[in-house]
């Protein structure tokens, strides 16, 4: 009688050890290895099974039977190679987008305001204002996290028709429309700032650029004019009185 030799453990692993045309029969267990890969790796039905050599139907087929409810969600999925993202990103390269050279229904871009903003603001709200850049800006200052915690659905709307109209704010805007510049975009700033005992009532704040805003820090609006004053117009006015000096 011939020896017969068992191995026990996951066959994928074990058969790369044997030597080939040395196995008679393989037994294994496919309901296990898809319960442990899915319920507690969390594998997605594809991964599994490329794991296993099967498609991912009959996957989804053992699964059923073991009464187990498939879900989407928190699964770990197999992780995107070098060579997979450069196909992607030259995909996408040659891909035009449905927009591009068009011009979008000034519908759809208040549409796209709505669902950006995250709050229930009824559409014919933003349909009152005209400038959609604007609207976009003001938006875009109040979806950041920490500030977005301040700011209920009424005081969101206060702060739009308070500031859309603002003149400060307007020729703000003008500027960095011109120079794309992230120093002139228009930035939200305390007048008495918040270490000092400021708040995030509406009549304290203020659309300043992003430049003064970094610059002032936790200044009040006096101090900051007398230390433009007194660093930035003082040197300009000495260098622009050397200039006139020379011969």
């Amino acid at each position: 009688m011939s020896k017969i030799q068992l191995y026990q453990g996951d066959c994928l692993e074990l058969m790369k050890q044997i030597p080939d045309k040395s196995i008679d029969m393989v037994l294994c267990d496919y309901d296990e290895k898809i319960k442990i890969l899915y319920c507690e790796e969390k594998y997605t039905m594809r991964r599994i099974a490329e794991e296993i050599g099967k498609d991912h139907h009959f996957v989804k087929r053992r699964l059923k039977k073991m009464n187990i409810e498939t879900t989407r969600e928190g699964r770990s999925r197999k992780p995107i190679t070098n060579e997979t993202r450069e196909k992607i990103s030259e995909a996408k390269k040659r891909c035009i987008g449905f927009w591009k050279g068009k011009k979008m229904p000034k519908k759809s871009l208040y549409k796209n305001m709505k669902t950006h903003c995250k709050r229930d603001i009824e559409l014919d709200f933003f349909e009152k204002f005209e400038d959609i850049e604007r609207l976009k800006i003001l938006n875009n200052i109040l979806t950041r996290d920490r500030v977005s915690i301040h700011f209920d659905d009424k005081k969101y709307k206060d702060f739009i028709e308070k500031f859309y109209y603002d003149k400060r704010f307007i020729e703000q805007c003008k500027i960095y429309e011109e120079t794309k510049n992230k120093y002139d975009k228009p930035s939200l700033d305390h007048i008495k700032p918040l270490s000092r005992g400021g708040s995030w009532e509406l009549d304290n704040l203020q659309i300043v650029s992003w430049f003064e805003n970094r610059a002032k820090c936790d200044l009040l609006e006096e101090e900051f004019s007398e230390m433009v004053k007194k660093y930035l117009l003082k040197e300009r006015i000495e260098k622009a009185g050397v200039e006139s000096a020379k011969p």
